[in-house]
């Protein structure tokens, strides 16, 4: 099999800074809507531009597994909505794990890249490989929700946002989200901290074919990736809310509790 080269692909397409739209989407992030934070966060991304996506791409395309990924380009989305299928995998594995966290949230990855496609400057204009990838980004957060552990709260997603930071998704957006978070004390410094050093040690996983790893156990999954389990990760206890299923044995500690 010939290895994917990006240099051989179209020329990436310039995305400059929209500067309008990034201050109107973070002016409703930083209220906090429930029905409006999901889109606003993708819009801010968007908004900022940048080749982060590119980038990322280059780092898949670097190893054997993204190659090997990129040639088949199976769809994740697909996988992660068919819940029929995620519904016969065997109990505590990723696939079984994740159709629990859709259900409690109600999820649909299917409709969450159709939403996304409508907010993106970008649909239509991709490649089918860069195309291929940025769906593909899109459902892996909710399923990273679901490997490290954090639930879909306020402390939930500023946790998962500082672990993805060093897997480098959207690498423009998350330093603003992140300090945003910490700002308004939804997540302490230390377990942003915590998470950020968990995302660093964790293997590349957007080069990871998670559609062969959802019938394992999650415990597996976490092994194999290098993803400490979650009151490993934070042995000093965490910000309420912020895991799932957290067990009532962990000790609480309050968000903006000092490093030192």
């Amino acid at each position: 099999m010939n290895a994917i080269a990006i240099d051989a692909l179209p020329p990436a397409r310039p995305r400059p800074i929209q500067w309008r739209r990034l201050g109107q989407q973070l002016a409703i992030l930083w209220e906090s809507r429930p029905e409006k934070v999901l889109d606003a966060a993708y819009s801010v991304g968007d908004a900022l531009g940048g080749m982060s996506d590119e980038r990322q791409l280059r780092r898949v395309l670097a190893t054997p597994e993204g190659q090997g990924l990129a040639a088949r380009r199976s769809s994740l989305p697909d996988a992660l909505a068919d819940h029929d299928a995620l519904r016969a995998l065997p109990d505590a594995s990723l696939g079984r794990e994740f159709l629990a966290f859709c259900e409690r949230h109600g999820l649909d990855s299917r409709k969450l890249v159709e939403s996304q496609h409508q907010m993106s400057r970008d649909h239509g204009d991709l490649d089918p490989l860069r195309q291929w990838l940025s769906d593909r980004l899109t459902v892996m957060h909710d399923l990273w929700h679901v490997l490290v552990g954090y639930d879909a709260t306020h402390a939930g997603e500023s946790a998962l946002m500082a672990f993805s930071l060093p897997q480098r998704v959207n690498d423009r957006a998350l330093p603003i989200f992140i300090a945003m978070s910490l700002l308004s004390g939804r997540i302490s410094p230390r377990n942003a901290w915590e998470a950020w050093r968990r995302g660093q040690r964790a293997a590349l996983l957007a080069a990871q074919a998670f559609e062969a790893l959802l019938p394992l156990p999650l415990a597996e999954v976490r092994e194999r990736l290098g993803i400490a389990p979650p009151l490993v990760a934070h042995p000093g206890g965490v910000s309420p809310a912020m895991l799932i299923r957290e067990p009532r044995r962990t000790p609480l500690i309050q968000p903006k509790e000092s490093l030192t």
